[in-house]
Parts: C-alpha cells; structure tokens; sequence
C-alpha cells in the first residue's frame, strides 16, 4: 500500500576529499516507495552529477521511504514504511554496491518514516509515525555495530515522542535529539539528551510549541539553531538551543514565511544558507541565516524552480551542491550553490532519473581502509599546537604539527590521520608547500591528510632519523571565538592510500 502524500500538510570515518588524490567516489542513495527499491549512483565531486552505479536499484521491503549511510560511509540502512523494518546493507567502498547484512531487516516500532544515525555512528533511531493506525508511534532506538552494520534494540525503546512521530535531527555533538511531533493535538517538537546506552531522557519543558504539521528539522553545525518546517502553515519555526540542557526557544519573529507545504530542511556546512524542499508549491526556497540571531531572510532570486513535490532536502559534505527528491517526479533535482549569496543553479543534466517515488537521498562517503594498503609507522612522535586565532571576529586556527622521526627512516608519501576531530572543525588547509589544497570534513570523526611533497628533496621524501617536520596547518571551525580544534590525536601513517 502507497503511502497518500498530504497536499494540505504532509577507525576512520570520512576521507577528505581534495584535488590530486585518489580516493573512493562519494555515493548517494535514493529510497524509492513507490518501486520497493533503492538507486545507487556515484557523485561527481566537481560537477554534483549524479551517475547510476552498476547493479543498481537494489531490493528493499515493502516501502522503502527513508535512508541514511554511517558516517564512516560502510553501512547504509533503508526504512520499510509498510513492513515496519529497517533494512541494513554494507557497502562496497569501490563500486557502491549495497549487500544485505545477515539478521535485516530488523523490526523497528509502527511505519518508520524516517531515520537518524547519531555524529559518532554508534546509534541509530527511527521515527515511527503509526500512520496505519496499527501501532504505536514514537522513535525506535538501535545500538549500531560498525563492523558488521548490525542493530540491536536499546533497552526501554521505542521512546513516546506523540502521537505522529516523523523527522528526527542530531546536534554536531550528539547530545540531543530533537523529534517533530506533526499530530494535529500536537503539532510541536520533543527534545531529548542521548544518554551513553542509547536512551532518551526528555528534555526540561519538551515539547516545544511548532506551527501546523511540523516536518523535517535541521540543527544549524554551531549547535545554535533549529529549524523546522511546517507543511500546514507553510513556514519555518526556528529555535535558538541552550547547549548546557538542550532547551529551545523560539527566536524573534519566528515562524518565517515561506511558502508552499514545506516538507524538509537543510543548512550548508558553512552555517551561511537554509534550503527548503516547497512541496506543494513545486520549489525550493533559499534562505540566508543569521549567525548571530538565526533569523532569516529570503536568498535573492528564491524560490527556485524543482520538480513535482520536492519532499526530501540534502546539501552535499563540500557544501557547494543541494538534491532534492521529487516524489511525484520520480527523480532528484540538483543544483550548484553560489557560496556568496547561496543561489541555486541547476546542474548539468539535472534533474536525475529515479524509481518511482523517491522520498528520500542519502549520501555515503567510504573511507580509505586502515589496514593493509596505509601501513602505520610507531617511528614518529608528533606534537599538536600552539593554535593561534588569525584575527579577531575570525574563524580560522593556525597551528603547527611538529614531527619528529625515531630511530628508523620513513619513507613517504606521508600522511597525518587526525583522530577524533571535533563536529566544530570544517575544513583544514595547508600552508606548507605540497598541501595547498582544502580538505573538507563532513562531521566530527577521522580523517586522513595527505602529506605529499612537504619533505624536503634532498631527503628524497624519507624522513631521517631524528629530523624534525614542522606542518603548518590552518583550521576553518564553526561556533564563533570559543570554538578551537585541540581536542584531536595525530597519527603518521606511511603508505600509499587505498584506492
């Protein structure tokens, strides 16, 4: 049975992507409802187009209509709206092929409509809506083994979030989770901090008051914001976020007219720009934030043109493209984002072929494997820090990684993994000759750097016992002057990358 869209209110974790170095395409995955299946498709990293992957659509259950991919890009997971499961795949990090794990799909509360992984890759949780009226609704919540992409129930799940449960969000850090509630007796949002086991205990003074039918929510990354899209009154509730509680409170002069029955939600890494996926009204509408306030105001030229009832609303990790499933459609809209004044072109090609209602896309980036092609090397000590802020108002870092060879030599190329980087840090440039390139970071977790050509030639790119590298690095963070990206461990590693 077709879900009826409502016109009146409806190790290491993410690679750097830079030019030069030969890494796995991003992929992206779009959950089509009405074909009971999933399409595969790489990402041109230069161009956002959209390629299908050989082998694609892939089987699902009964009404696939939500997807997401763990931040370490190795397991993907489709909800099953009418089966009232999850199914979970692996992902083959070179061709994007998805592989069912054993035990999927896994039973998640009534009609998931929607899924969130948390920023570490650990929990999983499903918004049941009960839309058949056959259940419960409320959020399913799953313990998430990141080597075998198996889910296992938390203790005391599902979690009463009202009685139409339908769009979940995380904040950068993972300390709270907050759930629309689109029920008419409802009509706002539950806010919960996420405990170590996985369990949600409700925030002081959720829910919070939305407009009518609120849908898809997005935390801005400096954790202040949150948006959420009311499809019955065709505008954006926005909250400020107290990060010492996770309490909201609506900002001045929200709600923000939009338009349209807006379905879902996206903010740009940068924080800059808010996207809207318009239903109803065929469009996307653009929107600049801002970062003082988390007021909006209209992008000029917006609202853009889509297809027929864009429903699901993603910008891509780099921050320079934005899709948009168009359900009645059956493909994905995508457009390139001018990065100073966030309007939208459509991309070559655009839009994307898909199954038949697709509800929603998801994007995976597979990481280079720790093992076997990046041999890690115990020979070298490195030194983090000082940091140094560039100028005032700024949000850049400059900090000098100092690396001091041991005993035996190593031989290049290079490369520094920074473990445990922090949600608040974008991107990372170097000032050094040879890593002149921006890497962009996605989320908090791992990342591999590229040390290529920093050794000076006469070493003949072998680092020599006792010398000293100094890399200066500059860091892009996110959360104004407070925010500095210390909290991370540094590994050299030498080898060649995985291709």
């Amino acid at each position: 049975m077709m879900r009826t869209i409502s016109r009146a209110a409806l190790s290491l974790a993410f690679l750097g992507l830079a030019a030069g170095v030969a890494v796995a395409q991003p992929f992206a995955y779009v959950a089509n409802a009405g074909s009971n299946s999933v399409s595969g498709y790489t990402v041109d990293s230069t161009t956002g187009s959209l390629t299908g992957i050989a082998g694609s659509p892939f089987s699902t259950g009964n009404e696939p209509i939500a997807v997401v991919a763990t931040p370490s890009g190795k397991c993907v997971y489709v909800t099953n709206d009418y089966d009232n499961t999850i199914s979970a795949y692996s992902l083959n990090g070179t061709k994007g092929l998805l592989t069912p794990i054993a035990g999927s799909p896994f039973a998640t509360g009534s009609n998931p409509i929607s899924v969130a992984i948390s920023p570490s890759g650990k929990l999983l949780y499903t918004a049941n809506d009960n839309y058949f009226g056959l259940g419960t609704s409320g959020v399913s919540a799953f313990r998430l083994d990141g080597a075998t992409c198996a889910l296992t129930q938390v203790s005391g799940s599902p979690f009463a979030a009202g009685t139409e449960t339908v769009f979940l969000a995380f904040t950068p850090s993972g300390k709270y989770l907050y759930v629309s509630n689109a029920s008419s007796v409802g009509n706002d949002v539950y806010a919960f901090a996420v405990n170590s086991d996985g369990s949600l205990t409700d925030v002081p003074g959720s829910p919070y008051p939305a407009g009518s039918s609120p849908y898809g929510l997005a935390v801005s990354p400096s954790e202040k914001f949150l948006y959420v899209p009311n499809t019955g009154s065709g505008n954006i509730s926005a909250y400020s976020i107290n990060n010492a509680t996770g309490a909201l409170t609506q900002i001045n002069r929200s709600p923000f007219v939009t338009g349209g029955s807006p379905q879902d939600v996206a903010v740009t890494p940068s924080g800059r720009f808010l996207y809207v996926a318009g239903g109803s009204s065929d469009e996307v509408y653009g929107l600049r934030i801002n970062a003082t306030t988390g007021a909006l105001t209209p992008i000029s030229g917006s609202p853009f043109v889509a297809g027929d009832y864009p429903y699901d609303i993603k910008v891509s990790s780099s921050g320079q493209f934005v899709y948009v499933t168009d359900v009645d459609g059956s493909q994905v809209s995508g457009y390139s984002i001018d990065a100073s004044n966030g309007a939208l072109t459509p991309l070559a090609g655009s839009p994307f072929a898909t199954g038949a209602s697709p509800y929603s896309i998801a994007f995976a980036n597979p990481a280079a494997k720790a093992c076997g092609a990046l041999n890690v090397s115990a020979e070298a000590t490195l030194a983090p820090g000082p940091y140094t802020r560039q100028s005032r108002g700024s949000d850049l870092w400059n900090e000098t990684l100092t690396i001091t060879n041991g005993i035996t030599p190593i031989s290049g190329p290079l490369s520094v993994v920074l473990t445990d980087l922090p949600s608040s840090t974008t991107t990372v440039s170097g000032t050094y000759p040879g890593l002149t390139t921006t890497y962009c970071f996605s989320a908090a977790g791992n990342y591999v750097v590229p040390l290529d050509s920093l050794l000076p030639p006469a070493n003949d790119d072998t680092l020599l016992p006792g010398e000293a590298l100094s890399v200066p690095l500059v860091f892009e963070t996110t959360g104004g002057s407070s925010v500095k990206p210390t909290h991370y461990k540094a590994k050299l590693i030498s080898g060649t990358l995985d291709k």
